[in-house]
């Protein structure tokens, strides 16, 4: 029997022909776990750039506080110098965490501060402070203090140019991408009528950004 006799015999029996059938679809590779690998890396991408945006736009905050912490090695207590040294803070120099940075021996009085940038264009400031105690004390005071908050020591002893005062410099990665230079200069211990029998000595906290052409 033929298919033109068997689709005769159906439509003369009142019935119809059957459906042809779809044939099977091909084997192959699917591309959804690639698609699902794909959005789960779009995602951590997309969450790591909010992260950097956020942190790079929120600067850490200005410490200001006068509670009186301990100097491992020294007898000195310190208290961040942020508040002390507001005369020098300019356009958001020094940034934050170089201000985080620096500490004073308690009882410390700023007597005055000054700019040495004179057009150079790289930040260059400073501020003097009076002490009741010595030269020495400071001294040792800084060189410990310092190294706590991360300063790279470059140089502690004679002042270059002052052969009375004794000097500590270190540096330190600013946020703002560039290395930024501490000195602490402490000046000879005098002594004045109707002062402090120990004396007095006057420190100098300066701070400059290092020329990123260097």
């Amino acid at each position: 029997m033929t298919l033109h006799d068997t689709e005769t015999e159906l439509q003369e029996g009142g019935g119809e022909a059957p459906a042809p059938q779809r044939p099977p679809v091909p084997g192959g590779i699917s591309m959804r776990p690639a698609m699902i690998v794909f959005g789960v890396a779009a995602l951590i991408l997309v969450v790591f750039v909010t992260i950097a945006i956020v942190t790079s736009q929120a600067p850490a905050p200005i410490r200001h506080s006068d509670a009186a912490v301990g100097v491992p090695g020294v007898t000195l207590r310190a208290v961040p110098a942020a508040g002390s040294l507001a005369p020098i803070v300019t356009g958001g120099d020094p940034p934050n965490n170089i201000l985080n940075a620096v500490s004073v021996p308690v009882g410390s009085v700023r007597i005055s501060h000054e700019n040495n940038t004179a057009g150079a264009g790289q930040y260059d400031e400073q501020v003097t402070f009076r002490s009741a105690n010595s030269q020495a004390a400071l001294l040792a005071f800084f060189a410990a203090d310092m190294k706590l908050q991360g300063w790279q020591l470059s140089s502690q002893g004679a002042a270059r140019n002052d052969p009375r005062a004794l000097e500590v410099l270190g540096k330190l990665a600013g946020s703002d991408g560039y290395y930024w230079d501490m000195g602490a200069t402490v000046d000879a211990t005098t002594f004045r009528p109707g002062g402090p029998a120990r004396g007095t000595t006057d420190f100098t906290v300066r701070l400059y950004q290092e020329d990123d052409s260097q």
